[in-house]
Parts: C-alpha cells; structure tokens; sequence
C-alpha cells in the first residue's frame, strides 16, 4: 500500500549531514527549469558587448570610494545554470540557525531538515531562473559572487522592452545587478530571509499533512518531483509572500547606489527598468511584482525622508540591524519608523 509522504521524506532525504541538501536544491532547480526556452536571442550577439560594458562598469566603481563591488567578472547564463549559480552564491550565509521544528503529528526532523531547506532554496532559485531579469528586480540581495551572473534570456528580454538605447539599459541593469552582489555582505536581510523561510517551509509541511502517494517507484528526488509537482504547498512564489515590504526597501536601496554611481547622464533609467509594472509575459510572480510595485512610491518617499530628516541612521546601518528594517506600516509612514528606532525609551 503506498506510504505517508512524510515517510517518503525521510527515505529519499535522510542522507545529508550538512545544514542544506544543495545537491537537492540543484536538481530541484533543473527540475523547474527543464522547459526553458534556450533559443539565442540576436541582441546578445549583434548589438551588445557585456564584457566591454561590465569592464566600464568595473572602472567607475573602482573610482567610485563608496562602493564596494567584488566582481572580478561576468558570465551569461542559460536559467538553469544560473539557478545554480545563485545557490552557489548564497553558501557563505550560516543556515545551521535555521531551525523548522518538526512534522505534524510530532515527527522529529532529523537530518531531513537539510532537504526540506534544500527543496525550499531550490524552489526559490528556480523561480528566479526562470521568470525573473536578475536579482534586484526583486531586491533579492542574499548572494555574493566574483562572478556577475547575467540571466541571458530574461535580460535581454527585458532591455528589448524599452526604446530607449540599448547599451545605457544593459549598463544600468548591469550596476543594478553589481550592487545587488556588494549587498550580500550583509547579514540582516538574510535573517529576514530566513525567518520567511522558516514560515514558507511549515506551511508547506501542513499543506502536505495528509496526502499520500505510492513511492514504490519513486527512486530519487527527481521522480518525486514530478509526482508531486502540482501540491499547493509547493509553490516558491509564497517564499515571497510575506517579505513584500523588505524586499521593496531593498529595491529601494539598490536603486539609490547606482544613482550614487553616477554612471548614465538620466538616472531615471532606473526607475524605469526596475518599474515591475512592465512584467516580462505572464508568469506566477506578476502579482507579486504588483504588491511590491504599489509601495515602490512609499518607498521612495521613505528615502526622502532618510535625507530630509537628515536621520542618525544611514542607509548601511540599516541593512547592519534586522530590527532598523522598516515593515510596511513604517515605509507608509517613516514617522513611526523614526519614532521606534531613534526616540529613546520612555
């Protein structure tokens, strides 16, 4: 008869002694994207020269004291591959904080904790190969890497939205793409991320509390996958959910360094390639891109008033203290953010 899913878990997992399965999370990320479209857009070939743009790139923020890039150079990649490349990226975090708990119905975890947080990462890199141009268009600022990783499909795709010049959006997207990079060397928004993760990977466990499936013939994880590829609570869209306010702060920042760059003679060029009201065709992040695209004005008048108010906490010490990251209530209204995080105690 076939098993508890739990169980099967626990057979097919139960073999990894570190913090996170990666191997897991990598096939999981093949899985999602075994049906990208790998066909070589022309633009990449014909009009633009990364290498040239990113060695420009390179030079200015060489020159420029307050950054601090690390990239030594760039890489186009086919979705899958830079699935990868984004869960190769975010190893230096700690994740043996993490902790899930344990199944419904009291079952320890154990060493499956790894794969659950595996399938977790491998959902999320997978979403993100797969429906989005880079990593600051969500202001995902979890990764370091010498390598600047550009997503080749999508990227294009989405320079070729616009009429403006085609080298001045590539430059942008890729000092974007760059300080999004230099940001990972912060740990709060990573706790942030963490504890969203902590919270996506128990729903998720609840959704499946109850399913069954026959895992006779189910031999490896990617088998399992496609056997369970339409539960409800596998769903790496959810994984953002719940960070809508963060992630649209981080945007907020990433988009305030390469104006600081002064890199392009309009910076509204940024403004207008991180506008996620031109969503690239229909993808299960539009609604997502919606929520975060409506507080983009708070949030813009929430660094306003960071420079107005000419507040004791600068953008850096922020990103320093998970408590300083403002919520939703406190970008609407930085008032109440000044009021938490600078009026001493009464």
């Amino acid at each position: 008869m076939s098993e508890d899913i739990f169980s099967q878990f626990f057979n097919l997992f139960n073999n990894n002694d570190s913090d996170v399965n990666w191997e897991l999370s990598k096939q999981i990320n093949k899985h999602l994207n075994k049906d990208s479209n790998n066909d070589i857009l022309q633009l990449s070939n014909a009009d633009l020269n990364l290498e040239e743009l990113f060695r420009f790139l390179e030079l200015n923020i060489q020159n420029n004291t307050e950054s601090n890039s690390q990239q030594t150079n760039i890489q186009i990649f086919e979705a899958s591959q830079y699935g990868e490349w984004f869960l190769d990226s975010i190893q230096h975090f700690d994740f043996s904080k993490l902790n899930i708990g344990e199944l419904p119905g009291g079952i320890q975890l154990g060493n499956i904790q790894s794969s659950i947080i595996g399938m977790q990462l491998g959902n999320l890199a997978g979403m993100i190969s797969k429906n989005m141009w880079g990593l600051s268009q969500f202001g995902i600022i979890l990764p370091q890497s010498k390598t600047l990783g550009i997503n080749r499909n999508t990227y294009f795709a989405r320079i070729d939205q616009f009429e403006s010049d085609a080298n001045e959006l590539a430059l942008s997207l890729l000092a974007l793409e760059s300080i999004t990079l230099s940001l990972g060397k912060y740990s709060a928004p990573f706790e942030k991320i963490i504890e969203n993760l902590e919270s996506a990977s128990k729903d998720m466990m609840a959704g499946l509390q109850g399913l069954e499936a026959d895992g006779m013939n189910m031999t490896n994880p990617q088998e399992m996958l496609e056997n369970f590829s339409g539960i409800e609570g596998i769903d790496p869209s959810k994984i953002l959910e719940e960070i809508i306010a963060p992630l649209s702060f981080y945007r907020g920042v990433i988009k305030s360094k390469a104006k600081d760059l002064n890199l392009i003679q309009d910076n509204s060029t940024y403004d207008l390639v991180m506008d996620l009201g031109f969503s690239v065709g229909e993808d299960p992040l539009v609604e997502i891109g919606n929520q975060i695209n409506e507080l983009d004005t708070s949030t813009t008048h929430f660094f306003e008033f960071l420079i107005t108010s000419s507040n004791e906490y600068s953008i850096d010490d922020i990103l320093k203290d998970k408590n300083l990251i403002p919520n939703r209530s406190e970008i609407e209204d930085p008032i109440s953010w000044a009021a938490r995080t600078s009026l001493p105690p009464i």
